[in-house]
C-alpha cells in the first residue's frame, strides 16, 4: 500500500521536475482546513488538499490529493471526560496525464487511489484511459467533462462479508468513472466551484461511488485566499459495520496558489 501511495504522489510531484525547463506555467494550489466544535462533544477536523498542474507542449500532468482527519472528545452531563474517539481518517489521490488534440478534446490516462479507516474498504485503486471534453472556457466560466474506462482493485475489510470479492478480500473488476468540473469566476477575486464524480462497476451496477465538492474561494492577496467547501462521499455497497452510506464534511480553508 505504501508503494501505491508513493507511485501516485511521485507522478504528481514529477511535474515540478519539468517546471524549470518548460515554457508553459506550472501551477500549484494548497489548502489547509480546520474546524472545531464545542459542546457535549468536542470535535476537531483537520484537512489538506494539494493540486499540481504542469502543461508542456500539447501535454499536461495533473495531480490532486486530499487528506482528512477528525476526532471527538465526549463528556457526560456533568462535564466529566468520557473518551476520545477518532471518527475520520481518510485520503484520496489522482494523477492524470492529458494529451490535448485541441482546446476542446483531450486524451486522458488516470491513476487513482483512496483509503479510509472507517469505510467498507481498506483501500481502492483504479487506472485506465479516457477522454476530456471542455464544453465552455472563457473569462467567467470553465466547464469540462471527463470519462474513463477503468480496471479497479478494492481491498475489502474482513468484516465486510456482504461485499462480493473475487480473491480473498480483494475485489478486482472493470468499471468506469465520469466527472464534471465547473468553475464560475463571478468577480475578479472570487469564484464558485462544483465537482461531481460517479464511479461504478460494469457487471454489478449496485457497486458505485459518488463524490461531490462545492466550494467558494475569495482572494485576499496575490498568493493567499480564504475558502469554504462542502464535500460529500457516498458508497452504495457498505458493510453492516459501517454506520452510514454518506460521509459529509464542511470546512473553512486557508489557500495558497503558487
Amino acid at each position: 500500500m505504501k508503494k501505491l501511495v508513493s507511485v501516485i504522489v511521485a507522478m504528481g510531484l514529477s511535474a515540478t521536475l519539468y517546471a524549470a525547463d518548460e515554457a508553459k506555467e506550472f501551477k500549484g494550489h494548497a489548502e489547509l482546513s480546520y474546524a472545531n466544535t464545542a459542546g457535549n462533544t468536542d470535535s476537531q477536523d483537520v484537512a489538506g488538499n494539494l493540486k499540481l498542474n504542469l502543461p508542456f507542449s500539447s501535454n499536461e500532468i495533473r495531480f490532486v490529493g486530499n487528506a482528512l482527519y477528525s476526532d471527538t472528545t465526549s463528556y457526560d452531563e456533568n462535564g466529566t471526560y468520557i473518551e476520545d474517539l477518532r471518527t475520520k481518517n481518510r485520503w484520496d489521490a489522482e494523477a492524470n496525464y492529458d494529451y490535448n488534440f485541441n482546446e476542446a478534446i483531450a486524451f486522458n490516462y488516470i491513476l487513482g487511489g483512496k483509503g479510509d479507516e472507517f469505510s467498507t474498504f481498506v483501500y481502492q485503486v483504479y487506472t485506465g484511459p479516457g477522454a476530456i471534453v471542455t464544453a465552455v472556457k472563457n473569462d467567467e466560466h470553465h466547464l469540462k467533462f471527463q470519462a474513463n474506462v477503468l480496471y479497479l482493485w478494492d481491498k475489502v475489510r474482513e468484516d465486510s462479508a456482504t461485499i462480493p470479492v473475487t480473491s480473498g478480500y480483494m475485489h478486482r473488476y472493470s468499471g468506469y468513472q465520469a466527472s464534471m468540473d465547473y468553475i464560475y469566476q463571478f468577480t475578479k477575486n472570487a469564484k464558485f466551484g462544483q465537482y461531481l464524480m460517479y464511479r461504478s462497476e460494469f457487471e454489478d451496477t449496485t457497486n458505485y461511488f459518488i463524490k461531490s465538492k462545492t466550494y467558494l474561494e475569495s482572494k485576499v492577496s496575490d498568493v493567499f485566499s480564504m475558502g469554504m467547501s462542502y464535500t460529500v462521499d457516498y458508497t452504495n455497497n457498505k458493510a453492516a459495520s459501517v454506520r452510514s452510506y454518506t460521509d459529509a464534511v464542511f470546512l473553512a480553508s486557508l489557500i495558497a496558489d503558487f
